[in-house]
């Protein structure tokens, strides 16, 4: 009777009577084929996008490894069949393999059957299990979860307790802990700790980073610097100075407001009635709205009139030795051209020419025979020139130059 083998890993048992003479030879090979099923370390090679590990009977294959590192350079996903599907197999898969320069790494996906298969990803180790179930066998991937060296999950890692701990470290000092129905707990004092400060977080999928607090979010920092918009939709209380570099927009941009102090806030206040305001800062008071009783003694003086509507007002004496100017506003002084012809000099001068002279004599005596006739000779900007003329003593329509007693002026422009 010919010999038979085991179901998982293809060792030879020899029937009664059989091989004699080589029993040696068929059990140091049966030995070899336990030592690879419990210890073996196999290098599979792969290329293109399928692979075959079988496992032969009474024969040292690659199917009977129990390590599998799979190498080779691949230009997409590899699937690999363990044949036969009527062996249970269990293996430490290691995917090791290289991308041969298209769209990579790739994984390598282990079958058995019509049912589930088990994908290992580049650089990830895992132990894949198949259930030898023929036709509709399923392959089952277990990740290892506890590595002293560097550890890669290629897929979703799951803790599934509702105080599930990562701890880090030699003694375990920095922990991150599940909350049921809340979230995570990092480090038992809730702090979260950055090296010389540094935090760098980059922005989602919709540009935004919400932060939510119940009561305050502290930032300590000296300059903590917004290189865009910051918009608050909120009260914003500020203890400390607030430097502007640039302008301080209001939400009511309108020509010719203001903000006025009501005692707790400044408020926009529209500057309209007698005086406005204009963007530009220039003021204007309206017609007829500046009376006599606002205007105290000595407060309107030369100084703050503008030269469209310079004012002179003035008296001269012109008889014998007392000649000049007794009493003026805005004039600088009066020089005499000779006899009936003075020119008054204006201190601030008027913007033009264009201005009314108001002009009359008077007589020191009482008898009203030292009155004359004022005309306007010339005027300028700066100077006004008057002359006086009288009837002479025949009283005829002949006119003549002549000094009164006094001459009072006064201009004011248009």
């Amino acid at each position: 009777m010919a010999s038979t083998y085991t179901i998982n890993s293809g060792v030879e048992k020899i029937t009664n009577g059989e091989q004699a003479g080589t029993w040696g030879t068929t059990t140091n090979n049966n030995l070899d084929i336990i030592d690879r099923a419990i210890n073996g370390v196999g290098a599979i090679p792969l290329s293109g996008t399928t692979h075959d590990l079988t496992t032969t009977d009474g024969t040292l294959s690659d199917g009977g490894y129990k390590v599998l590192v799979f190498t080779g350079a691949l230009g997409g996903n590899n699937t690999v069949t363990i044949s036969p599907n009527d062996q249970d197999k269990v293996y430490l898969v290691k995917n090791a393999t290289t991308d041969s320069g298209s769209s990579g790494p790739y994984s390598v996906i282990i079958t058995q059957g019509s049912g589930a298969n088990a994908t290992v990803t580049n650089g990830e180790i895992a132990w894949v299990f198949a259930d030898g179930a023929g036709s509709g066998a399923v392959v089952t991937k277990q990740d290892i979860s506890t590595t002293s060296g560097d550890f890669s999950v290629g897929d979703d890692l799951s803790l599934t307790s509702d105080a599930a701990v990562l701890k880090f470290g030699a003694d375990g000092d920095v922990t991150i802990t599940h909350v049921h129905d809340t979230g995570i707990l990092i480090n038992a004092a809730r702090e979260l700790r950055f090296r010389d400060g540094d935090l760098k977080i980059l922005s989602s999928a919709d540009g935004q980073l919400d932060i939510g607090a119940d009561t305050e979010l502290e930032l300590t920092a000296p300059t903590v610097d917004l290189n865009g918009n910051l918009d608050v939709s909120g009260t914003s209380t500020l203890t400390g100075n607030v430097t502007l570099g640039g302008q301080l927009i209001m939400p009511d941009v309108t020509s010719t407001k203001i903000l006025v102090a009501d005692g707790t806030s400044y408020q926009e206040v529209a500057v309209s009635g007698d005086v406005t305001i204009a963007n530009t800062g220039a003021v204007t008071i309206a017609a007829d709205a500046v009376e006599t009783a606002m205007i105290g003694d000595g407060q309107v003086t030369t100084a703050k009139l503008a030269g469209s509507v310079a004012v002179i007002g003035m008296s001269i004496k012109l008889a014998g030795a007392s000649f000049g100017n007794t009493a003026s506003v805005n004039v600088s002084g009066v020089t005499d051209n000779g006899t009936g012809d003075y020119t008054i000099a204006v201190d601030t001068d008027f913007a033009n020419a264009n201005f009314a002279v108001q002009a009359t004599t008077g007589d020191d005596d009482g008898t009203n025979r030292n009155l004359g006739e004022l005309t306007v000779h010339a005027q300028a900007a700066g100077t006004v020139q008057i002359r006086s003329h009288r009837p002479s003593s025949s009283e005829n329509s002949a006119r003549s130059a002549f000094d009164p007693d006094t001459v009072y002026v006064t201009c004011n422009a248009q």
